[in-house]
C-alpha cells in the first residue's frame, strides 16, 4: 500500500483482537494486505466485564503490549477495562493517544502526522476520543455496516447517541470516507452530506479453493450420539446444506426453520457462534429442535474453508431488514471461493455474482433454488465462480483505496 509515496504507515483501530480465531473482520484482512507500508493494529477496547473474565489479561492491562505478527506490529493500549462512567474511558483514551503519538513522533520524528495515514472503521466507536486525542493528518473512515438500524444498537438510546456521535465526528474529520455497498454510501451520504465512495469487502481465494473437505459424517454422527434422540448408526444422507457465519438479527430464521421441515432427508448444518441477546429466541428454538439441523457452534476460521468444502450447497439466509439489506457479507465471497453452489435471499449485494448464485425471494424459492444448485450446478460454474471472485482479492481492495485516496484527497 503506497498511498501517496510520503505516506510510510498505516494504523488501523482495529474491531475485534488481532488474535481473534473465530471471528475474521475486514479490517485484519485489509491490515494484512497493506504490505507495502508499516503496518500498526490497535486492539479495541476490551471493557471491564471481559477484562474481568479474563484475569490473566487483565494483570497487564496496565501498560502497552506490543506484539509483531508477520510482519503487522500489533499494540493493545493500557486501560481497556476502565468504565465510561464519570469521562473515565475518554480520560484513558486521551492518556493512551499522547503515548501512541509520542511513539510515532520517536519512529517518523516531529512531522509523523504527515507519513501517517489513520483508518478506522464504523464499528470503532468506542475509540472516538482516541482520534480526537491522536489528531491524524491523514485519516480514513471506511463505512462496514449499517450500524445506526442494528436494533442491538437502535434500540439502546446511549449507544444510538454515542454511535451518531461518533458518525458526524468521523464524516467531519476524514479526509476519505468509504462504504462497502452503494447502499451505505447512498443513505449516510445524504444523510451527512458528505461524498462517499463505494470500496467493497474482498476475499484470500487461495484458503478457500484449496482447502480438503473435512470429515463431517463422524463430526455430525457425534452430535447426534451427544443429543441422545438420534438414529447413531444411520448414515448421514447427501445433501448437506450448510450455514456458515454469526447468527445474529439479520439471520432469517424463520426461512431456516422452513426449510428444515421441507427437506426432512436433507441435514442442515449450522456453524457459527449465536448472539442470543440480538435474535428471537423461539424460532432459534424451533430451529434447534428439529432433528435435521446440526448447530456446531464456533470454529477456528482456519478450519472454515474445510467445512464449507464439505457442503453440498451453501447457504446464505438473510432478511429484509435495512441493516441486513446495506451489507456485504464476507461469507459471499467465501462461498464463491469455495467453487460450491451459493444459494442466498435477494440481497442487493448479491447482484454483482447474480449470474453465479441461486438466488430465492421467498422461502418456496429458497427450498427450489437448492433443487437447482444440487442438479445444475458443476465444475464449469464453480470454475466461473473462481475465476470471478479472484478479482476480488484483499491486495486488489487495497489497489482500489489507493487509487481513491490519490484520486480526491488534495493538500
Amino acid at each position: 500500500m503506497s498511498i501517496r509515496k510520503k505516506i510510510k504507515a498505516v494504523v488501523f483501530l482495529g474491531m475485534n483482537p488481532w488474535y481473534h480465531k473465530e471471528i475474521n473482520d475486514t479490517v485484519r484482512f485489509l491490515t494484512r494486505a497493506a504490505v507495502q507500508v508499516d503496518r500498526f493494529y490497535l486492539n479495541p477496547p476490551p471493557g471491564l466485564k471481559n477484562s474481568l473474565q479474563h484475569l490473566t489479561q487483565f494483570k497487564r492491562a496496565f501498560s502497552w503490549q506490543i506484539e509483531e505478527d508477520e510482519g503487522v506490529r500489533v499494540f493493545t493500549p493500557p486501560l481497556g477495562f476502565v468504565p465510561v462512567a464519570l469521562g473515565l474511558r475518554e480520560q484513558a483514551e486521551a492518556w493512551t493517544a499522547r503515548q501512541f503519538a509520542q511513539w510515532l513522533q520517536q519512529r517518523y520524528g516531529p512531522e509523523w502526522r504527515e507519513q501517517v495515514l489513520v483508518y478506522i472503521s464504523s464499528w470503532s466507536y468506542t475509540q472516538a476520543n482516541f482520534i480526537r486525542q491522536l489528531a491524524p493528518r491523514y485519516l480514513l473512515f471506511h463505512l462496514l455496516d449499517d450500524t445506526l438500524a442494528f436494533p442491538m444498537i437502535k434500540n439502546e438510546p446511549r449507544v444510538w447517541r454515542e454511535n451518531q456521535k461518533f458518525l458526524a465526528d468521523l464524516m467531519n474529520r476524514s479526509n476519505l470516507v468509504l462504504a462497502v455497498s452503494e447502499e451505505l454510501a447512498r443513505k449516510y451520504g445524504a444523510l451527512y452530506a458528505r461524498e462517499i465512495l463505494v470500496v467493497k469487502n474482498g476475499v484470500d481465494v487461495e484458503m478457500f479453493r484449496g482447502a480438503p473437505a473435512i470429515n463431517l459424517p463422524s463430526e455430525l454422527a457425534a452430535f447426534r450420539a451427544s443429543r441422545g434422540n438420534r438414529d447413531t448408526e444411520k448414515n448421514d444422507p447427501p445433501p448437506v446444506l450448510m450455514y456458515v457465519g454469526s447468527i445474529n438479527s439479520w439471520v432469517d430464521l424463520n426461512l431456516l426453520v422452513e426449510l428444515a421441515r421441507q427437506k426432512p432427508d436433507y441435514n442442515l448444518v449450522l456453524i457459527g457462534h449465536c448472539f442470543e441477546d440480538t435474535i428471537v429466541l423461539e424460532p432459534w428454538e424451533r430451529l434447534l429442535a428439529q432433528p435435521n439441523v446440526y448447530w456446531l457452534k464456533s470454529k477456528p476460521y482456519a478450519l472454515i474453508p474445510s467445512y464449507m468444502q464439505a457442503a453440498s450447497v451453501l447457504l446464505l439466509p438473510r432478511t429484509e431488514a435495512e441493516h441486513s439489506r446495506a451489507s456485504d457479507p464476507l461469507k459471499l465471497y467465501e462461498y464463491l471461493s469455495t467453487g460450491k453452489p451459493v444459494v442466498s435471499t435477494a440481497l442487493p449485494a448479491v447482484e454483482d455474482f447474480r449470474e453465479l448464485v441461486y438466488v430465492a425471494r421467498n422461502p418456496a424459492e429458497f427450498a427450489g433454488q437448492i433443487e437447482a444448485a444440487l442438479t445444475q450446478h458443476g465444475t464449469p460454474q464453480a470454475q466461473r465462480q473462481q475465476a470471478v471472485v479472484e478479482k476480488h482479492s484483499w491486495s486488489s481492495r487495497i489497489k482500489e483505496i489507493e487509487h481513491l485516496w490519490e484520486k480526491h484527497v488534495h493538500d
